[in-house]
């Protein structure tokens, strides 16, 4: 599994927001053009429901908002990396989150779906590169970690 076969560099972005509204929406603003059939507003949408349901962030300093969605054509990420820290995003260990993952899949995909959670997850629950992504120079290094060195 590629995660760059669903993330494309200039969806990996540095955060300006410190709230977790404002930074979900760099977020879907991020992955503007990410389908023929899907708009922004149905992403936007999409997350905030899933939001709803509950946080996404998982501790560790990471949120994976994640959502399904009837007419997408194909996997899409984003990835937000914020250095200071989302202090509101309601993670599970109620620390701030500082790199969060949009997936949005295609209905039906389930098995894939789990499998590129699984992954993500996995990836970043390792320190090393979770600091070396938040320390990362720029997006493109950031990227090239994140498509590089196992995600």
């Amino acid at each position: 599994m590629k995660i760059s076969d669903y993330l494309a560099p200039e969806r990996v972005i540095f955060l300006k927001s410190t709230t977790k509204a404002d930074a979900l929406e760099e977020l879907i603003q991020a992955a503007k053009n990410f389908s023929e059939n899907i708009t922004l507003e149905e992403l936007r949408k999409a997350v905030w429901e899933r939001e709803e349901m509950m946080s996404t962030g998982i501790g560790q300093g990471i949120g994976i908002p994640h959502v399904r969605l009837p007419g997408l054509e194909k996997i899409t990420m984003a990835v937000g990396i914020s250095r200071e820290g989302i202090a509101d995003y309601e993670s599970l260990d109620n620390k701030p989150v500082h790199i969060i993952v949009l997936i949005a899949v295609p209905q039906g995909q389930h098995e894939l779906y789990i499998r590129l959670l699984a992954e993500i997850v996995g990836i970043l629950k390792r320190e090393d590169l979770r600091r070396a992504i938040i320390e990362a120079k720029d997006a493109s290094e950031a990227y090239r970690l994140l498509t590089q060195m196992g995600i």
